[in-house]
C-alpha cells in the first residue's frame, strides 16, 4: 500500500463522501495508511531524497508544510502535492532515481485513478517529458527557467549592460552579507525581514502565492540560503532566500524569494543576486537560477494537436493578465540579466483536458484567495513612483520570482 502523508482525516472525509469512494472510517483509514499529519521522520526522508535525486529547482518546495508526500511502493522516491476538491496538484517532477521515474509516476497515476482524482504536475523539466506522454498525461509549456552557468557567467559585454548599472549604482548604497540562522539565531535581522516583506506585500496588487512559492523559514532553514543588503545605517533595505538542486552537470541554488523596500535605491536586488552568485561560484556551486518566468515564449508551434488549445489559453493569459502578475516584465527583467540558457517548463495533466475545474485548481493553490483576489487586482491602483529623477531601469529593481 502506498503511504499517503499529512491529510487530516476531516480532509479525507470531505473528499471521500465528495467522490462516493467509502462508507466507512476503517475504509477510510486503511487507504491512507497514515496518522493526521506527516512526521519528522517522514520530512527527514524527503530531503535525503532531494538530495540524491533534486534535480528540479522546485522539488525543494516538498519540505514546506503545505506539501502532501505521496512515497513509492515498488520503487524508492516520493511525490510532492496538495488537494483541491478532486483535483491533485504536484508541484516538479516525482523524485526519484531516473530509472524508477516511470514505475513510481505509474503507481501515482494508478493512485489517482483509482481514487477519482484529476492530476496536474507544475513546472516539470523536458528530462521526463516522454514517460508522461507515454502514461496518457497532456503537457503544454508553461514558462522558461532563468539558468546561469557560474563558471563562466559574468556582468561583462553588452548583453549584461543593464544589469551592470544596476549593480554599480547599488555598490554605493549598500553591501551585501549573508546570515546563517543555523549557526546564531539573530532576532534582529530576522525582524528586518519581516520588516522588508511587510512593505513589499503592502505594494503587492494580489495576495501572498504559496504552494510554488517558498516561506522565509527561519525556524527550520535546512539547506536555504540567505542573503541581504543593508545601507550605511545597518538597516536591511532587501533580501534573496536560495534553495539547492542537484543535476548531473553539478549542484546549483535557485532564487526563490526576493524581496527590497519601495524605499530602497534601485539595483538593489540585482546586487543581491550578484553577490549570491559570486559566493556560490567560490563554493564551486556550478549552477545559478532566478525561477521561472511564468508563460513566457509559450507558442503553439511544435505542439500536438490535442495540446495546442491548452498553449492557447496560455498565450491569452500572458497577454491579458499583464495587469496583475507582470508577466512580460517579469520575463524581461530576467532576460537583462543574460542568462546561460533558458531552461523550459511544462504543466502535465490527466485526463488529457485542461479543464475549468483543474485551471480552478491551479489557481486556487496558489493564491488562497483565489479569483477574487485577480479580481480586485484588476481595480487595485497602481502604485506611485517615488523618484523620477533616477534611470527606469535603476527605479524598477529586477524581481526574482
Amino acid at each position: 500500500m502506498n503511504k499517503i502523508i499529512g491529510v487530516s482525516q476531516f480532509v479525507l472525509k470531505k473528499i471521500a463522501k465528495r467522490a462516493g469512494l467509502f462508507r466507512s472510517q476503517s475504509e477510510l483509514s486503511g487507504l491512507y495508511n497514515t496518522g493526521t499529519a506527516r512526521t519528522k521522520a517522514d520530512e527527514q526522508r524527503v530531503r535525503i531524497l532531494l538530495s540524491r535525486y533534486g534535480q528540479n529547482p522546485a522539488s525543494y518546495l516538498s519540505l514546506e508544510n503545505d506539501k502532501l508526500y505521496f512515497f513509492g511502493t515498488s520503487v524508492e522516491g516520493f511525490i510532492a502535492y496538495g488537494i483541491v476538491n478532486d483535483v491533485i496538484i504536484v508541484l516538479g517532477d516525482p523524485v526519484c532515481d531516473a530509472a524508477d521515474f516511470p514505475v513510481l509516476l505509474r503507481e501515482f497515476k494508478e493512485f489517482c485513478l483509482l481514487h477519482g482524482f484529476s492530476v496536474v504536475f507544475l513546472n516539470i523539466t523536458p528530462a521526463f517529458l516522454r514517460y508522461y506522454r507515454n502514461l496518457g498525461f497532456a503537457y503544454a509549456k508553461s514558462g522558461d527557467e532563468a539558468r546561469f552557468d557560474l563558471n563562466t557567467y559574468s556582468l561583462k559585454g553588452g548583453r549584461a549592460a543593464k544589469i551592470r548599472a544596476s549593480v554599480n549604482h547599488a555598490r554605493k548604497f549598500c553591501s551585501v552579507l549573508e546570515y546563517h540562522p543555523l549557526e546564531k539565531r539573530d532576532y534582529h535581522i530576522e525582524l528586518e525581514f519581516q520588516s522588508v516583506s511587510d512593505e513589499w506585500f503592502e505594494k503587492k496588487k494580489t495576495g501572498k502565492l504559496v504552494f510554488s512559492l517558498g516561506t522565509i523559514g527561519f525556524d527550520n532553514p535546512l539547506d536555504k540560503r540567505y542573503f541581504y543588503a543593508v545601507d550605511s545605517d545597518g538597516r536591511i533595505i532587501g533580501f534573496t532566500v536560495f534553495i539547492p538542486f542537484i543535476t548531473k552537470g553539478g549542484n546549483g541554488y535557485m532564487a526563490d524569494i526576493t524581496r527590497r523596500r519601495p524605499s530602497a535605491p534601485g539595483g538593489i536586488s540585482e546586487l543581491i543576486l550578484y553577490e549570491a552568485f559570486n559566493r556560490f561560484r567560490e563554493e564551486g556551486i556550478r549552477w545559478g537560477s532566478m525561477g521561472i518566468a511564468p508563460l513566457a515564449r509559450v507558442t503553439t508551434d511544435n505542439v500536438p494537436a490535442a495540446d495546442k488549445n491548452a498553449a492557447k489559453v496560455f498565450n491569452f493569459i500572458y497577454e491579458k493578465m499583464n495587469t496583475v502578475y507582470g508577466f512580460k516584465s517579469l520575463f524581461l527583467a530576467k532576460r537583462e540579466y543574460a542568462p546561460t540558457f533558458w531552461e523550459p517548463n511544462f504543466y502535465a495533466y490527466w485526463p488529457r483536458i485542461l479543464s475549468l475545474h483543474k485551471g480552478y485548481a491551479i489557481i486556487t493553490i496558489q493564491n488562497p484567495g483565489g479569483i477574487p483576489d485577480y479580481v480586485r487586482a484588476f481595480i487595485k491602483p497602481q502604485p506611485q513612483q517615488t523618484d523620477a529623477a533616477q534611470p527606469r531601469h535603476l527605479l524598477k529593481s529586477a524581481t526574482v520570482r
